[in-house]
């Protein structure tokens, strides 16, 4: 097993696919994850197969991030499927950003009946669903929902609240998608719904490479300035408190399992 991770006999290897439009929040939404996993013990995988977003990926954070090369959707496709022959082999735990629009993992999903042939070797797959308060960022769900395209039985619909403008509430603002078919479908299918909590200084943090852990400790990266006094508290609260309570919004069987032995540290991200 790579890395010398060991798992629970008894917890089969986790697949966490995020999916959205662009700019939805789903390399946010990994970029927390695989930082929270790896800091309770677990080296969990990354994988980038954003084709059409090269600046503000998940291999911008992780410096042993799996990236797709350069190519079009048919490439993206044939790495995908490489990756997860990979994970299903060695029984590790991975996340993937398979981007917005077009793309790779939308292709092979039309051609494979992905979560059969997935979950039929052993692997648990978690779809993330991220979404605003646009009804228009429901197209994802919609489209992946059809004829269960593809549904996980471990499915969670995030409701980004960063997407939220300034002076709303979230519960007003996502009151109405809330109300939506694709929501109620999803739900009846057993999806969860989890809201993403804000951090207003996200961009602060991401645009200066820092990890939570080092933006909160107020230290800097390539002689850039670290975060004001105030922007450090605001990640420490939201690092310490509203980050764990996101997770456990979450079924723990969900989520990757983490190594009782290991010490918590954000060596790991990049």
């Amino acid at each position: 097993m790579p890395d010398g991770q060991m798992r629970p006999v008894d917890r089969p290897p986790t697949l966490w696919i995020a999916l959205g439009r662009q700019r939805v929040g789903k390399t946010a939404l990994l970029n927390t994850a695989v930082q929270y996993f790896r800091a309770q013990g677990n080296p969990v995988r990354v994988w980038n197969a954003d084709q059409q977003n090269r600046s503000h990926t998940l291999s911008m954070f992780f410096l042993d991030a799996d990236e797709v090369p350069n190519g079009g959707i048919e490439d993206g496709k044939a790495w995908i499927e490489a990756r997860i022959e990979e994970l299903i082999k060695d029984r590790y735990d991975a996340v993937l950003d398979v981007g917005g629009g077009a793309t790779g993992f939308s292709r092979l999903v039309q051609e494979v009946p992905v979560l059969e042939a997935i979950e039929g070797s052993a692997v648990r797959v978690v779809g993330l669903f991220c979404i605003g308060p646009e009804k228009a960022d429901l197209d994802y769900l919609e489209q992946f929902a059809e004829v269960d395209r593809f549904m996980p039985a471990a499915s969670v619909i995030v409701l980004n609240t960063g997407l939220v403008l300034s002076g709303r509430s979230a519960g007003g603002a996502f009151k109405p998608v809330l109300a939506h078919p694709a929501i109620k479908g999803a739900l009846a299918h057993g999806a969860k719904v989890a809201m993403m909590p804000a951090l207003t200084c996200m961009a602060q943090v991401t645009d200066r490479g820092l990890t939570f852990a080092e933006a909160m400790d107020g230290r800097g990266k390539d002689g850039a300035e670290p975060l004001s006094l105030f922007d450090r508290a605001r990640v420490n609260r939201w690092w310490t408190r509203d980050v764990p309570e996101f997770f456990g919004q979450l079924p723990a069987e969900w989520l990757p399992a983490a190594r009782a032995e290991a010490q918590p540290s954000d060596s790991e991200a990049g």
